[in-house]
């Protein structure tokens, strides 16, 4: 046996060690295999725009089963402050409600916006210290959506 690093590895050797990992989960988890094929991961793109078109910011995410999963928000500078995050990720969490979600998920830096998600309702529930090996920790946060919480 050998174990060498491979820079490119081809699609085909991927490939032969990936299916061992999803023959297993198969077998362990059958039931949300099966849930998996009719439910693929929807996209949930959102953008604001300016009166001439300009993007002022976007919301990128995307739902499947019971999760809203945010990737991205962001506001250029000019237009924080504004409310304009908050309506974002309101559209976006009204949207993955209508979807049958009930949970969402994200993360962010300790610098980035922590206390920006507090206020909408999420929950730090994990914590990476020194992710970025400049001292700054990564924090996985989550939030119960409802509809109710959304009409306040």
């Amino acid at each position: 046996m050998r174990i060498e690093l491979v820079e490119n590895a081809s699609p085909e050797l991927l490939e032969a060690v990936q299916m061992h990992l999803r023959e297993y989960n198969r077998a362990a988890n059958p039931d949300w295999y099966a849930a998996r094929s009719f439910s693929e991961p929807l996209p949930l793109q959102l953008f604001a725009f300016a009166e001439s078109g300009a993007p002022l910011g976007g919301l990128l995410a995307e739902t499947q089963f019971l999760w809203l999963k945010i990737s991205i928000l962001v506001v250029l500078p000019d237009f924080r402050r504004q409310g304009l995050g908050q309506q974002l990720m309101q559209k976006a969490e009204s949207i993955a409600l209508a979807r049958g979600c009930r949970l969402a998920y994200l993360d962010t830096m300790e610098y980035q916006a922590p206390r920006f998600y507090e206020k909408l309702g999420y929950s730090v529930v994990g914590r990476l210290d020194n992710w970025d090996s400049h001292g700054h920790a990564k924090l996985f946060m989550t939030k119960e959506l409802s509809q109710q919480a959304l009409d306040r």
